[in-house]
């Protein structure tokens, strides 16, 4: 437990990562994405504000989650989870993408200005 009043958001982030690594975690997390995929019919005027506006939190929070559970074993390639769930499920963990170099090593790379001419786009040149 932390002693300070106000903790800085990393610290919020790094409790969250704990939670996320022990079994009560990966439950929350299974809760959590439930809560994501539910649709709820619209019951008043302000539903969908509401129902949108949890959906949002419960992103964000797996999001938060996501890598303590998966490091956790959280899901592990048997399909068992290194705690229990309650009900059977287990959490499905997505690893966030990461970058990747799209630039390749081939091509002219010239670049292209209002003086080039482009065969079959041009019929003339530039004057």
């Amino acid at each position: 437990m932390t002693s300070e009043v106000h903790p800085t958001t990393q610290a919020c982030l790094e409790a969250i990562d704990r939670i996320a690594r022990t079994p009560d975690g990966a439950t929350f997390y299974v809760f959590l994405q439930r809560r994501l995929m539910a649709i709820s019919p619209p019951t008043s005027s302000g539903a969908l504000r509401l129902d949108q506006g949890e959906r949002t939190f419960a992103a964000k929070l797996i999001g938060a989650m996501a890598k303590g559970v998966f490091e956790s074993g959280g899901r592990n390639s048997s399909g068992t989870s290194g705690g229990s769930t309650g009900s059977g499920e287990q959490p499905l963990i997505v690893p966030s993408p990461k970058p990747v170099r799209v630039a390749g090593s081939g091509g002219s790379r010239r670049r292209v200005t209002a003086d080039t001419i482009v065969p079959g786009w041009n019929d003339e040149p530039p004057g």
